[in-house]
């Protein structure tokens, strides 16, 4: 599916207006201690010591970027909202991070750097479409032996449920939930069996619990549930 596609262009166009007030919500998130350094332990966790050149895919307002800039790594972060990216710049400037922004397709990337010791996606895969092309194409810009990395969960497990005057309800129509293979999947092993199907190797899944724990206590973003997310790693297993 192409980037101009009607689906991913109510997609694109929902994301780019809900970019303040997912920029405040993500923003509230990083300054909580607690989630902080829950987020901290979790890319810390993901990475490999060697990974020094990180690719994040549907960066949004750059929460992943941030904070494994933090941990010392050179990131990327590449988004289809120009909006997002606007949030993610300033994000950077503020916390004194130099990472490079760009505006382009998730299921196509296309950033300066490749191959990248690592590519890293958070909340992503559900809501894209052509899952199986975009992982195929994530493969080629990791170096061999490169580390994917991806934090998501089944959201809409049961099926998206949206009233009329919800923005989501357009975005994510009947033509779109058809075209996006794990919005409405209704368990991580989707996005397990198709990471393997794009030629991974060593993929493991990780339950974030501390995560789910924190979110019990101090809520989820309005219009949400709380719902246990997710690390899947795996490895590029492409030899020169």
């Amino acid at each position: 599916m192409s980037p101009d596609s009607p689906v991913q262009d109510r997609i694109t166009r929902y994301w780019d207006q809900h970019a303040p007030a997912y920029q405040r919500f993500q923003e509230q998130r990083l300054a909580h201690p607690d989630y902080d350094a829950a987020w901290t332990r979790v890319w810390r966790d993901a990475l490999p010591d060697d990974a020094e050149t990180v690719l994040d895919v549907g960066t949004g307002t750059g929460h992943a970027a941030l904070t494994i800039a933090a941990l010392g790594r050179r990131v990327t972060g590449i988004d289809i909202a120009p909006a997002m990216l606007d949030h993610a710049r300033a994000n950077a400037r503020r916390r004194g991070h130099d990472i490079a922004f760009v505006q382009g397709d998730a299921v196509r990337p296309a950033a300066p750097g490749a191959p990248f010791d690592a590519l890293v996606s958070r909340y992503l895969l559900w809501t894209l479409p052509d899952v199986d092309t975009a992982l195929r194409n994530w493969r080629r810009l990791l170096r061999p032996g490169g580390r994917l990395a991806v934090v998501d969960a089944p959201w809409h497990a049961g099926g998206m449920r949206h009233s009329d005057t919800d923005p989501r309800a357009r975005a994510y129509d009947a033509e779109a939930r058809r075209a996006l293979a794990l919005a409405e999947a209704d368990d991580i092993t989707a996005w397990q069996e198709r990471i393997i199907a794009a030629g991974f190797a060593d993929v493991e899944v990780t339950p974030l619990t501390e995560l789910y724990e924190l979110d019990g206590v101090h809520g989820v973003a309005t219009d949400h549930h709380r719902t246990l997310q997710h690390l899947i790693t795996a490895r590029n297993p492409d030899t020169p």
